[in-house]
């Protein structure tokens, strides 16, 4: 590789994990705004059975970023790490995801969103390409891991939006 297009690869890579950070560090303002707009009463609503309710999504979403701290911390510190997956509906159940309070959530949620995204934006542009093992997924890189978890954090964000617009919301009739 000549000089010129490592100079390009390494600019465009540090271009995209600082745009990739930005975009996981503004996932904690959107979930704050979100939830804000939201009364305590439609926030704990069910829009059916088997279908879970804002403060269940939110609770998903802190703990997934549990997950995202250690997963992180792990990559970065230990070479080739394993990293596990979990049955979210066995932590909805058995944490008690409906029984939570949704301030407390978006506290532990935005913090340590924050808080990884702080780590992120300090660490040196080949850190990025670190991996771990996860136990369903294989080999992922450090990027890749924060990757899926703005898609994972946009497509649950998105479910919100979803439940509180749908009928029966009361602050949308």
């Amino acid at each position: 590789m000549t000089l010129a297009a490592w100079l390009a690869y390494t600019s465009g890579r540090m271009q995209s994990s600082e745009n990739l950070t930005t975009r996981y560090a503004a996932q904690a303002d959107e979930m704050d705004l979100l939830i804000g707009s939201i009364s305590a009463s439609d926030v704990a609503r069910q829009p059916s059975e088997n279908r879970w309710s804002v403060l269940q999504i939110a609770n998903h979403l802190a703990d997934a970023e549990l997950l995202a701290s250690v997963r992180i911390r792990r990559i970065i510190t230990q070479d080739r790490t394993k990293l596990w997956g979990y049955e979210q509906e066995t932590w909805a159940d058995r944490l008690g995801y409906q029984q939570r309070k949704i301030e407390t959530v978006i506290a532990r949620f935005t913090l340590l969103r924050r808080e990884n995204a702080e780590l992120l934006s300090s660490i040196p542009n080949d850190w990025w390409e670190l991996t771990g093992e996860h136990n369903e997924y294989g080999t992922l890189s450090l990027i890749q891991l924060i990757q899926d978890y703005v898609g994972h954090t946009a497509k649950h964000l998105e479910q919100i939006r979803r439940v509180f617009s749908e009928p029966g919301n009361k602050q949308n009739q």
